[in-house]
């Protein structure tokens, strides 16, 4: 077994998972991106694609939340530990059908668009249109390439499970396809480890 393999295999038990984004400052860097990013607000609908163990409820007011992710295993730990707090759905991206079109306050796609090629991030995109109020915005969170990256960063982004680490550009053309206005940021402090980060806030296209 590879060891890109032997880590896909380990990292998709829930608690190997966990443990991991603890060593790596996962953690923090999963609470840092809701306090300064996502900024939920109690009340709030809110639309998580690829919500994993959905451990992002930790840092969370009391919110209106719907998760889904196509792994099984991540979707019955989120049941188990979070059932109380929100719905959470197996399905992928061809299969899942946004609840209530047009009603989410916010979407949130948090390290999953790296893992996606461009057809499958576009479907991720297209969700999170028809799922948002007009009001509404998409937040993303993924790995970054940048010119005169940190040389551990580089390692860690090419060593990671997903396969499609772009530069921002590349990720801002995919969701311009749906919202018209995409503010990016990029960082490098929110692990413990050197790891450089993209966000960005999407708003709709206006009608």
């Amino acid at each position: 077994m590879s060891n890109l393999s032997f880590s896909n295999f380990f990292l998709k038990n829930p608690f190997i998972y966990w443990t991991y984004q603890r060593l790596v400052g996962g953690d923090r860097a999963r609470r840092l991106f809701v306090e300064n990013n996502v900024q939920p607000i109690e009340g709030e609908k809110i639309l998580d694609i690829g919500c994993g163990p959905g451990n992002i409820l930790d840092y969370m007011p009391k919110v209106d939340y719907y998760g889904f992710d196509i792994d099984p295993n991540y979707i019955e730990a989120a049941k188990q530990n979070y059932g109380e707090r929100g719905q959470f759905i197996c399905a992928n991206m061809d299969e899942f059908i946004v609840p209530d079109i047009g009603t989410f306050d916010k979407v949130i796609a948090t390290g999953v668009i790296h893992h996606l090629d461009d057809s499958n991030a576009t479907k991720l995109f297209k969700i999170a249109e028809q799922a948002l109020k007009p009001s509404g915005c998409l937040i993303t969170f993924d790995g970054c390439y940048i010119a005169n990256q940190n040389f551990i960063s580089q390692f860690l982004l090419k060593s990671d499970r997903g396969k499609y680490v772009r530069k921002q550009p590349e990720y801002e053309k995919l969701a311009q396809k749906f919202f018209s206005q995409v503010n990016a940021t990029i960082d490098e402090t929110y692990f413990r480890v050197p790891y450089t980060s993209i966000m960005m806030d999407c708003k709709k296209v206006a009608n």
